[in-house]
């Protein structure tokens, strides 16, 4: 049923959530967990291409979702990409043939939701696969 299954990562409680609920879906179906970071740096205060904290936040935030992956016993791999969250997301679930999205229903930037929209409403209206919105 949902073999593969992407989860969108922010660091915030919404997709700490998200994760959670992949975890459960992954391990009745024994699917597999991809976890995405997008980072973007469009709203990205730092001008020099030099790691800024955005980016060492997002790449603790990989690894954190990693270890609770492989805790549960649930293999997983990791991407981090940049660009715009919901373009990315979404390409990369029609791009690697996901077979579910699960994503929090709001993130850490308050700023790029005001700015873009939701990113949980843009996949939901652009996904190529079911999707679970956590709260």
């Amino acid at each position: 049923m949902y073999q593969k299954i992407l989860v969108p990562i922010d660091g915030s409680e919404h997709s700490k959530r998200a994760l959670h609920e992949a975890l459960n879906i992954a391990k009745m179906t024994a699917g597999t967990i991809s976890l995405l970071n997008v980072l973007n740096r469009s709203l990205s205060f730092n001008s020099s291409n030099q790691p800024n904290r955005q980016d060492k936040a997002q790449n603790t935030t990989l690894i954190e979702g990693q270890k609770i992956a492989q805790a549960e016993g649930v293999s997983v791999e990791t991407l981090q990409l940049e660009g715009n969250v919901i373009d990315q997301i979404v390409k990369t679930a029609k791009e690697g043939k996901f077979d579910l999205i699960v994503v929090g229903a709001r993130g850490l930037s308050k700023l790029e939701e005001i700015m873009l929209g939701s990113v949980s409403h843009g996949v939901l209206e652009n996904s190529p696969c079911p999707v679970i919105v956590t709260r």
